[in-house]
């Protein structure tokens, strides 16, 4: 018998995984409910000739070569370093905050004392948390830890509570590091590149593959249905055994029987401005100035170069949303949530041919690589 599958939401994790099981003999039938594939990846091109990111700046990064390898075969990608800035007071800095970042906003001898502390107690070319500072015992490093809090620490995107830092948005992943050394690149993975097209092409060629049927502006559900007395699916009335990946908030699957999944979602602006480059570097976080989180320029991430015009993009401050309720971004992870997102992997887990990927279902801020590995290592291939 043919092997068939079926993708529900075609974001990266549906994509890579459509790709996946059709490479390993399944005929995929994909179902994406929005007029658009590539969820947050999703690209549109402004009328002075920018290619941006619609839901704002997202940027590929892995250790793994398997993972660089399999995205190659669909489009080809030029090195990218990405670096970033952050506004303090008017004074513009490398984040995570460097040896230079130290230098411009402190007094030459209080600069050079942290920098002599922090490579003493954590080495060289470290990177250092803020919970690390905080933690040290050092009057000095507490202070920086502080600093760091106050001018460059957003609420609500590097804490999860008030003693942990981690962040909710990959691309906010090192905002509250310190690194012991000069680097000014944001990541430190091997692999860091940006597909010469852009994401929307490439995962475009990645669904295109004579096993792969997709459909936009569909709804799974009016096809499929679950038959919970026996853990089973139905497709266009027929029983399908195949395996089925389930990518959108998974809330929205069991009809909400447990409540909404909250969301962390935020208002994106884009303006275009006449002039060759409005930023120093392709991101400035900006803590609690005018409402934005931080603004990123689409040049830099792409390699149209347009004299005189570039595109802008302004994050406002995140607020929590529910699937139900516009379009969710990160989840926003507090213990209530982790509580009702376990009910409902429960109801899930009844179903054993369903597959739940990606940072909506499985409710984990997961980077691009991440989410493809989770699909090579979940699926049945």
């Amino acid at each position: 018998m043919k092997k068939e599958a079926i993708v529900i939401g075609l974001g990266i994790s549906g994509c890579a995984a459509a790709r996946l099981l059709a490479d390993a003999g399944y005929a995929v039938s994909c179902f994406e409910r929005q007029s658009y594939i590539g969820g947050n990846l999703c690209e549109e091109k402004r009328a002075n000739g920018q290619l941006i990111q619609t839901y704002g700046p997202h940027i590929f990064h892995t250790d793994r070569e398997d993972i660089y390898s399999f995205l190659k075969r669909f489009g080809n990608f030029y090195p990218y370093a990405h670096r970033v800035l952050a506004d303090c007071s008017g004074v513009e800095v490398p984040v995570p905050l460097n040896f230079t970042s130290l230098s411009l906003l402190f007094k030459p001898d209080r600069a050079e004392k942290l920098k002599k502390k922090l490579t003493a107690r954590f080495g060289k070319d470290q990177r250092v948390a803020l919970s690390s500072l905080l933690s040290s015992g050092d009057t000095d490093l507490i202070e920086l830890g502080k600093f760091i809090d106050a001018n460059i620490q957003t609420p609500g995107i590097n804490r999860v509570s008030e003693d942990d830092f981690r962040a909710c948005d990959d691309s906010y992943m090192f905002d509250t590091f310190v690194e012991t050394g000069d680097s000014d690149v944001y990541y430190r993975d091997k692999y860091q590149a940006t597909p010469i097209l852009g994401f929307t092409a490439l995962l475009e060629s990645m669904l295109n593959h004579p096993n792969i049927s997709y459909y936009i502006n569909e709804d799974a559900f009016s096809r499929l249905s679950l038959i919970e007395e026996t853990g089973s699916f139905l497709f266009d009335g027929i029983p399908f055994r195949g395996p089925i990946v389930y990518t959108p908030s998974v809330d929205i699957l069991f009809n909400f029987c447990y409540g909404h999944l909250p969301f962390r979602t935020s208002k994106i602006t884009y303006e275009d401005v006449k002039q060759d480059y409005y930023l120093k570097s392709a991101v400035t976080t900006r803590v609690g100035k005018d409402g934005f989180l931080r603004i990123s320029e689409s040049k830099y991430f792409t390699l149209i170069d347009t004299p005189g015009m570039t595109s802008i993009c302004k994050e406002s401050a995140y607020i929590s949303t529910t699937s139900g309720i516009g379009e969710p971004f990160e989840p926003d992870i507090n213990s209530d949530s982790l509580k009702m997102h376990h009910l409902y992997v429960q109801e899930a887990k009844k179903y054993s041919s369903l597959y739940l990927l990606g940072r909506l279902a499985c409710y984990k801020n997961l980077s691009i690589a991440e989410c493809i590995s989770q699909a090579m290592e979940l699926l049945p291939l």
